[in-house]
């Protein structure tokens, strides 16, 4: 009986660490945390929280630094191409700076997140719908006007990533 017990115990335990297992290596493959210093040093002068980065990065390009929307967007960040040479810029990076490049995305990302985020008050919803959607269109959703789908599916996205982001830090 005690043998029987112990079996029991020790497949119960070998079955809970190959689930935990699993589900730790699945959540790595659904939610990357590939160019961790970067984001961190982008999050960090900007004074934005680093799930959050994360979670914009995660929704923009799953990561993928050579990634381009239909729209022209670019990049880890998805910024079209006015906006971040605009952020370029204001941030003293080289004329012609590479969308592609890592650090140019999340610094340019960044800069221009926290200063959606300024212009919305401190509401990080606004500045994520004014980030996917537009400033003119983010301002009529907050005045009552539908929110796109798309936009609706974006901010979704983002709070679910940001829960699993928050668990790394």
């Amino acid at each position: 009986m005690k043998k029987s017990i112990r079996f029991l115990a020790t497949a119960i335990i070998a079955a809970a660490f190959a689930f935990i297992s699993i589900s730790a290596v699945t959540l790595c493959v659904i939610f990357p945390n590939k160019y961790t210093d970067k984001v961190c040093a982008a999050a960090d002068e900007f004074g934005l929280s680093r799930p959050l980065v994360k979670s914009v990065v995660w929704a923009e390009s799953r990561f993928d630094r050579n990634a381009t929307s239909h729209k022209g967007a670019k990049g880890l960040m998805q910024l079209m191409p006015e906006t971040f040479d605009a952020c370029a810029v204001a941030l003293g990076l080289p004329k012609n700076a590479d969308m592609y490049d890592a650090e140019n995305s999340l610094r340019c990302g960044c800069y221009y997140l926290s200063l959606l985020i300024d212009k919305f008050d401190g509401n990080v919803t606004a500045a994520l719908m004014a980030y996917n959607a537009g400033e003119v269109n983010a301002r009529k959703f907050l005045d009552g006007e539908a929110v796109f789908p798309e936009t609706q599916k974006y901010i979704a996205n983002i709070s679910k990533a940001q829960r699993v982001y928050g668990l790394f830090g």
